[in-house]
């Protein structure tokens, strides 16, 4: 959702919540990656899961799945999402060197992003309750048919993917 939208603050704080809650010790620890995670980039509209250097690309594919069942059946707790709330705003508070300013500042102006809207949605940030968590995850992440699946592999994992995933080469 773009971060005007109402469920954008939760879906920012699910991102979160998911990948410390669920996601990190799943894929990261028992798995194998080198990193997974969950987000939501009100930017482009869109709340992607993602891991890299993984080696069980499709179990990973299900653990996304897991993570918001395990979301669902009440798996989270509050002190998970006062932890996914303080970890959203020290990304929004941190200061930037003088360069990142100036270019955050530009892109913000380019994009008619005010000093209001960025206030208003850290503000929106700290509201966020569990309930408001598992009602956009049941909302946006239940309905495999709205879901696009990309796997970026080398040629001998790509072909021990199923066959209904595509196939492009560079």
């Amino acid at each position: 959702m773009p971060v005007g939208h109402p469920d954008s603050a939760a879906l920012t704080v699910l991102g979160e919540l998911l990948r410390n809650g669920y996601l990190h010790r799943a894929i990261r620890e028992k798995g194998g990656a080198y990193g997974s995670g969950a987000s939501q980039d009100s930017g482009d509209a869109i709340f992607r899961f993602y891991s890299y250097r993984d080696p069980r690309s499709l179990e990973t594919l299900e653990d996304f799945d897991r993570s918001i069942h395990w979301l669902l059946d009440g798996g989270a707790d509050e002190l998970q999402l006062e932890e996914a709330i303080l970890g959203v705003v020290s990304s929004i508070d941190k200061p930037g060197s003088p360069a990142g300013e100036a270019k955050a500042t530009f892109l913000n102006t380019l994009f008619g992003r005010t000093p209001e809207q960025r206030s208003a949605f850290r503000q929106a940030i700290l509201e966020v309750s569990l309930a408001d968590i598992v009602r956009v995850a049941d909302t946006y992440l239940t309905d495999s048919d709205k879901a696009n699946v990309a796997v970026l592999t080398h040629a001998k994992a790509a072909d021990a993917l199923p066959s209904n995933f595509a196939r492009f080469k560079v």
